[in-house]
């Protein structure tokens, strides 16, 4: 069922990876740049710099006053955003196609010019909007802790995704302006950025455009090599309980998984969708519809470059213990694991997933992004044509498989929520 998605790609000599992507049917184009960089290549100590960057090279760089790049985007009918995850920072525009060079412009100057405009004071003011996020999302939501405390649990101290994505308010508190400025150096230059222009726009001048604004952007320091390798598979298991500000108890359960783009960890990833795709997937029908101990219930695969995680949720229900759901849920993980799955569910889940990555592809944002996905991770941009095979030729013995080896107990870890003592 492979797609086909055509483009070109090339190499500009400072490093920049560069993808053409036309199609014509929509008179819009996408720009999309990818930094191979996230929380990952922080270090102890020194969190949160990635995230907080991603916000930093919205405020302006040499060449465009703080606010003006949303401005100027938003002004032409254009929208923008740009996210940090564990292993990259991206940023993007889709655009009418006449300003495809506005785009352009504007991406090469953050990457060239970003660090003649960060001062203290932008820093400061940075700071302390990614410290309120931070209060607001993890540390005064309910249960908001729960992906740094499993992050925690899984991965050991030192290993790059022992810490969050946000960083950690310490670390922020007594972030310098030198550090970032390093940490800029390092990972923001041309030789680890990839930019797809995806849409209706003329290839010569689309590459007149990359020529013009990114071929004179130098890169400022060399990249650091990495030697990143997980080997803490059925370490034993770990638990731990937070009493919290929560109204209701709830389980998670992560294990450790392969890294993205290997073949189990895309079993994993089938396999977490049965269990937890749609009413009639297993943890919903079996502990929220039939046996009634549970409000919600899921699975779901996090694909990470070094070591994915796969994690399970279930929230109790009023009067039902904790401990009644951890019991339920590990005996339909158990169930798989003994008795495997049946065709039914593997060719549900499989219709659905094909469905869903066709239905990604539709725009040029998502395209681009894709694009930059395989490129960045694999160097190999033409997987976006056969990644949906990765999932329709895995097999009921490979599944069944991958819950036997990953999905027990010496290689899990449990974190419980229980409401606050009163």
């Amino acid at each position: 069922m492979s797609l086909k998605i055509e483009f070109e790609q090339y190499r500009l000599d400072n490093g920049l990876n560069v993808i053409l992507h036309r199609d014509e049917k929509v008179p819009v184009v996408a720009v999309n740049v990818w930094y191979h960089v996230g929380s990952r290549n922080e270090k102890p100590g020194k969190t949160g710099y990635a995230h907080l960057f991603e916000h930093l090279m919205f405020e302006g760089s040499a060449h465009i006053p703080a606010g003006k790049h949303f401005e100027l985007i938003q002004s032409v009918g254009g929208l923008l955003n740009g996210s940090t995850y564990f292993d990259r920072t991206n940023y993007f525009e889709v655009l009418p196609s006449h300003y495809l060079e506005l785009g352009l412009w504007l991406e090469s100057d953050r990457m060239g010019w970003f660090l003649e405009s960060l001062d203290d004071d932008k820093l400061k003011l940075q700071l302390d909007i990614v410290k309120n996020e931070r209060r607001q999302t993890v540390d005064n939501q309910p249960y908001g802790v729960w992906l740094e405390k499993i992050l925690e649990m899984v991965y050991p101290a030192g290993f790059p995704y022992h810490w969050p994505v946000i960083g950690y308010m310490e670390d922020l508190d007594k972030a310098a302006l030198e550090d970032f400025k390093n940490f800029f150096k390092k990972y923001y230059g041309p030789q680890n950025a990839s930019l797809v222009i995806a849409g209706d726009f003329d290839e010569i001048a689309a590459k007149e455009y990359v020529e013009k604004y990114f071929s004179e952007i130098k890169n400022l320091a060399s990249l650091p090599k990495e030697n990143i390798i997980f080997d803490y598979y059925n370490s034993g298991e770990k638990r731990q309980t937070i009493e919290d500000k929560v109204q209701f108890p709830r389980l998670y359960i992560a294990y450790p998984m392969p890294a993205f783009g290997e073949k189990e960890m895309y079993a994993a990833d089938l396999l977490s969708d049965v269990l937890s795709s749609g009413k009639s997937a297993r943890l919903y029908r079996k502990l929220v519809h039939e046996k009634q101990i549970c409000q919600d219930a899921f699975a779901a695969l996090v694909p990470l470059e070094k070591s994915s995680l796969f994690i399970v949720l279930a929230t109790a229900k009023p009067g039902i213990s904790i401990e009644t759901v951890e019991s339920e849920t590990l005996k339909e993980i158990d169930t798989i694991i003994n008795e495997g799955l049946s065709d039914y569910e593997i060719e549900r889940v499989k219709n659905q997933l094909a469905v869903r990555k066709v239905s990604e592809i539709q725009t040029m944002m998502a395209r681009a992004d894709l694009l930059n996905q395989f490129s960045v991770y694999f160097n190999n941009a033409s997987l976006i044509n056969s990644d949906i095979d990765n999932y329709i030729n895995i097999n009921k013995k490979e599944l069944q498989k991958i819950a036997e080896k990953y999905l027990q107990k010496q290689n899990r870890s449990v974190l419980i929520f229980l409401p606050e003592k009163i």
